[in-house]
């Protein structure tokens, strides 16, 4: 009998495949398992140890015993595997064992294929970087402001190096006083190095160490301690940037060389000024933004020539415009001002990625779209990873072009650079929404809300998000719960608008009128536009619809302030959309399908940022009933087609598209 004639017989290949088979499927599940219990990596890498481990001693113990009635025996003693009294070979599909082995294979695969759906593990770039901010080692408190300055800025002259991936300044900043390993830091940034650090500041004298670190291995690739005067303090950033790029085995161009090099000011007063007002500009807060403009403007004062200050002045004042429902007198001339600094900043560092950044980041907010693309390109090509700076573009196809998906393709690229990015965040869960996608919009700004709790245009979306998928009392119950923060933002407005449209939504029309009546305490010269939105929405509700009708068309031509002497026409989908149902609920089909051609004209009359909301897809819905109800069945059904090709990615239990597509049926048309 040959070697192979005998493994067969002590049934060796048999326990060899039954192994591997109950390992693999060990292995999905572990895979798929752990992690969603937070299980430490070693677990994993234990149980597949072991699982290793334990093959050779299933192979040895399969050549020496076998399994009988009778208990383990010696194999030697036991007839061959596989062969009757007869000697005759049993078939295969008669062999359970046989069963087992495709029946394991096939769940195992199956098991890997619905894990593997759910978060693919993504590569991590080789070259790329995480600065974790400085450890301040000196005695002043005051200082924390430096060394979170020197970490930006660090951070800043490394992102001028092309090649390297380099996280932003907003992600890395939650990792301040992390107990978290480097290994757990780099895998939730999908980085592959870390630098780290610590700054102690004595009057004039600065000490300033910096290692970094592969983060898979904690291998140390680069490690220097400085001890220089204040004044050396931009040479030392320089020499940080270069250092890391001969660690990592970067080649820098004799343009990056010089990018790196190019220090904007030689007065290290003017640079801790702008360092305190770039630390105060970071927060959304007005009073902190009010006091961030005094020391740019003071650092201005110093240093004329020194571009950076510019461009704090005119983000923050954009800002204060974007602010101006909390205080209209706030922004008196915030644009004017924005528009000049910005020139001024971009004139005197036209290399520096953040004047233009701020040029465009004023250029948005008057709806000058194309050159805002322009100034956030260029702010790109000085900083590949300039996160904000993809985040503005995202916004110009969103606002400009309505291409939801490149806008969030643009999203997308910001978070890759700085997964804690807010704005990224809210707007790529407004698209969604936009969509008609509610269950993932809810599921996004719920992730969202993990690390940001407090921001206000997180809590609405998931406020509109609810109500669209007619959660109501779970949308009253939730935005009842955030009271205490818009009430410290001085958002009143947007509080009482959507505790209104819930006591809508719940025909709680007492609560309601409670509510309308609240709205005359809002110090607010926008207040009643929207007192007049919930009360109409009232009328719709009690069935006075010419109430409605004539309402709508009113708002429709009124104006919204925008700050001292600027307000805009309101101009919105949304009146379109109650005129229309209006008309339907009248009988008026005529006038309901004209109302319905009036949609998205109003955005393309407006000077800025065009209304998101989910109304717009609803018109050719709303024409599709108009069109029944005047007989006219053909263009009924490409009416409703319509509606489900705009709306195709839309959740499926949408009232919305469930009744169309009945229609649709009871009209004679299948998909």
């Amino acid at each position: 009998m040959s070697f192979f004639d005998e493994l067969k017989r002590r049934r060796v290949f048999r326990v060899a495949s039954s192994y591997a088979v109950v390992a693999f499927i060990v292995m999905q599940l572990v895979e798929i398992i752990f992690p969603m219990f937070n299980f430490p990596q070693w677990t994993q890498q234990f149980i597949v140890i072991v699982v290793l481990i334990g093959f050779p001693i299933a192979i040895i113990l399969s050549w020496v015993f076998d399994k009988t009635p009778q208990g383990y025996i010696k194999t030697d003693v036991v007839d061959p595997a596989g062969v009757s009294p007869t000697g005759e070979v049993t078939p295969f599909y008669k062999k359970k064992r046989n069963w087992f082995l495709v029946f394991g294979v096939t769940a195992g695969v199956l098991i890997g294929r619905i894990g593997g759906t759910e978060q693919p593990e993504e590569t991590i770039h080789e070259k790329s970087i995480a600065v974790l901010p400085f450890e301040n080692l000196g005695q002043a408190v005051d200082d924390e402001y430096f060394a979170d300055g020197m970490t930006e800025d660090i951070l800043t002259e490394l992102s001028k190096i092309k090649d390297l991936l380099v996280i932003s300044r907003t992600t890395i900043m939650k990792y301040k006083d992390t107990k978290k390993t480097l290994k757990e830091i780099g895998k939730e940034l999908g980085v592959a190095n870390i630098l780290e650090g610590s700054i102690r500041r004595v009057e004039n004298r600065v000490r300033i160490t910096g290692q970094l670190i592969n983060a898979s291995n904690d291998q140390h690739l680069w490690a220097e301690k400085y001890d220089r005067n204040i004044e050396d303090i931009f040479a030392v950033q320089d020499e940080v940037a270069n250092a890391i790029a001969n660690a990592l085995r970067i080649e820098l161009s004799d343009e990056e060389v010089k990018m790196i090099s190019t220090s904007q000011t030689e007065s290290v007063e003017a640079y801790d000024l702008y360092m305190k007002g770039r630390s105060l500009s970071y927060s959304y807060e007005i009073p902190k933004i009010k006091e961030a403009i005094k020391y740019f403007k003071e650092a201005i004062k110093i240093d004329p020539n020194y571009a950076l200050p510019y461009a704090g002045v005119t983000k923050s004042r954009t800002l204060q415009y974007y602010f101006q429902f909390m205080d209209t007198e706030l922004i008196s001339g915030a644009l004017e001002e924005a528009k000049s600094y910005a020139e001024k900043a971009v004139s005197l560092g036209p290399n520096e990625a953040e004047t233009h950044f701020a040029m465009g980041f004023y250029l948005n907010a008057v709806g000058r779209y194309d050159l805002a693309f322009t100034s956030f390109k260029n702010a790109i090509f000085l900083n590949p990873s300039h996160a904000h700076a993809h985040d503005e573009i995202g916004d110009v196809y969103l606002y400009n072009y309505g291409d939801f998906n490149q806008a969030l393709s643009w999203y997308d690229k910001a978070l890759k650079r700085d997964p804690g990015l807010v704005p990224s965040k809210w707007f790529g869960v407004e698209i969604h929404l936009r969509k008609g996608q509610v269950k993932r919009g809810l599921y996004l700004v719920d992730q969202a809300l993990i690390n940001h709790p407090n921001v206000l245009q997180l809590l609405t979306l998931k406020h509109t998000g609810l109500m669209m998928a007619g959660h109501y009392q779970e949308a009253y119950e939730f935005i009842l719960s955030k009271n205490e923060i818009y009430t410290y933002e001085k958002r009143m407005l947007q509080y009482y608008q959507a505790l209104g449209l819930s006591f809508l939504s719940l025909n709680r029309m007492d609560d309601l009128d409670d509510v309308i009546l609240k709205y005359d305490k809002i110090p607010n010269a926008n207040l009643a536009h929207n007192k007049e939105y919930l009360r109409l929405l009232k009328n719709f509700k009690e069935g006075n619809y010419k109430e409605v009708i004539g309402g709508f068309e009113a708002l429709n031509k009124s104006y919204i302030v925008t700050g001292r002497g600027g307000e805009r026409r309101t101009l919105s989908d949304v009146f379109y959309y109650w005129r229309a149902k209006s008309f339907l609920e009248l009988g008026d089909f005529h006038s309901a399908l004209k109302e319905t051609y009036r949609f998205r004209a109003a955005n393309n009359e407006s000077t800025v940022s065009l209304v998101i909301d989910h109304y717009w897809p609803k018109q050719f819905y709303l024409k599709g009933l108009a069109y029944e109800g005047l007989g006219d069945e053909r263009n009924a059904r490409e009416s409703y087609k319509d509606f489900l090709k705009v709306w195709s990615e839309a959740d499926d239990d949408l009232p919305e598209i469930i009744d169309a597509k009945k229609r649709l049926k009871d009209l004679g048309w299948a998909s």
